[in-house]
């Protein structure tokens, strides 16, 4: 990881090698920093949006900073479940440094599952990452609502 700086804007801009996207330079303030690691992945820490699409595209990629190897490919919940909420817990606000009355500002992502057949795609709606997005810290929640690990993204037709 290299740092520049921007003359232009005065933004410290990070390079970051990807997987899917070879080497690119982000601003230092668009890194999302885990307080917990993402569950299996609990040493790296760091990590960047990718929006390939276009800037609030989904999906998009959660791109780890310490290895250009780590990717997952993420959704917004409400695209597939437009009534998805999560209760935070006491601890899990603490983490994300979420101050009462704060709850508004915290977006929540999930990790998809892409198989060989793309219409197979599933997204896990039990364990979200959940992003406080006014100083960037993120934690993997298991949410207590009953939501299933393996939610299929697309509505299957029925055959006949």
């Amino acid at each position: 990881m290299n740092d520049t700086i921007n003359e232009t804007s005065a933004v410290k801009l990070i390079k970051v090698k990807t997987r899917d996207f070879d080497e690119i330079e982000i601003p230092e303030n668009e890194i999302i920093t885990f307080t917990k690691g993402i569950f299996a992945f609990d040493e790296y820490f760091k990590y960047v949006l990718l929006a390939p699409l276009g800037e609030n595209k989904f999906p998009m990629w959660l791109q780890s900073i310490d290895n250009e190897n780590l990717c997952f490919i993420i959704f917004n919940p409400l695209e597939c479940c437009p009534d998805y909420k999560v209760t935070l817990s006491k601890d899990e606000k603490t983490l994300l440094a979420l101050e009462p009355g704060e709850e508004q500002y915290v977006e929540y992502l999930v990790i998809a599952v892409i198989p060989e057949k793309y219409s197979d795609t599933t997204v896990n709606l039990k364990s979200p990452i959940a992003v406080n997005t006014l100083n960037n810290r993120a934690l993997q929640v298991i949410a207590p609502e009953n939501y299933p690990i393996k939610y299929p993204l697309f509505v299957k037709k029925e055959e006949n």
